[in-house]
């Protein structure tokens, strides 16, 4: 998408005579106070919404708008349709997604084995691009992200938001200022870091990334080739999706 054509539907309404579009421009005032003209709003698409994608449909800021959903998994399709409101088409296809002009920013919180070829499918879209953590499996793969956004000219934002929060989750530690004296170089060069483990989650105790999974029947509401994508193809078992597919090579980084 053009810079022009993107500005002009972020700052104009439009109206159809005949052939031709009058523009005009909405003040503030005529919107009256407290409300955002439409001018201002930002449309938003969540393509992936499991886990991870259901915080993404939550946190929604006030000039942004969710206009579409899309998953694989025909559960989860309708449960964020139903979460998002009457205004918000659900999507089985993410190519389907890209195709709206209207659409300025699409979320990707798949599974990790699809967030560079999203990214990069949407960035040659002219969307801008919100994507889940990691960016991708490989280095190419993110480098290949890299280059399709900067040739698209369009924003990309990694999800390593923690970063960024005053503390962690109530716990007291205040990341900023941590942050600004590590950065200060008062303490000098970094000598040791120390990782604890995720608590509140079962994780790693599905992390392991078995070969003896016998094949079980794909369930109805699964597009499990979709789902697969780009990944080599593997029977069908329930460990190997939704959550658990963390534990393996193919689809994330795998057990350790």
């Amino acid at each position: 998408m053009k810079q022009t054509d993107q500005l002009t539907r972020r700052q104009f309404a439009s109206r159809a005579v005949a052939a031709a579009a009058t523009i005009s421009i909405v003040p503030r005032y005529v919107i009256g106070k407290g409300q955002i003209p439409p001018s201002e709003i930002i449309t938003k698409a969540v393509i992936g919404t499991g886990g991870m994608g259901r915080g993404h449909l939550k946190n929604v800021n006030p000039k942004a708008k969710l206009l579409a959903v899309c998953d694989v998994d025909e559960n989860h399709l309708k449960a964020a349709q139903k979460a998002g409101g009457p205004d918000v088409k659900a999507y089985k296809d993410f190519r389907e997604v890209l195709e709206r002009k209207d659409i300025d920013v699409v979320h990707v919180p798949t599974p990790p084995h699809w967030h560079a070829l999203i990214s990069i499918a949407a960035a040659k879209a002219g969307k801008d691009i919100w994507c889940e953590k990691p960016m991708s499996r490989t280095i190419y793969e993110g480098e290949k992200v890299v280059e399709a956004v900067n040739k698209h000219k369009r924003i990309f934002r990694l999800n390593t938001w923690f970063r960024f929060r005053s503390s962690f989750y109530g716990m007291g530690t205040e990341v900023k200022p941590l942050r600004k004296l590590v950065q200060s170089g008062i303490l000098g060069g970094p000598l040791k870091v120390t990782v604890s483990g995720i608590t509140g989650f079962n994780w790693k105790h599905n992390w392991s990334g078995r070969t003896d999974l016998k094949p079980q029947p794909v369930p109805k509401q699964l597009d499990y080739d979709m789902w697969l994508g780009p990944a080599p193809f593997k029977p069908y078992h329930p460990h190997r999706v939704h959550g658990t597919f963390r534990g393996y090579w193919d689809y994330d980084g795998g057990g350790l």
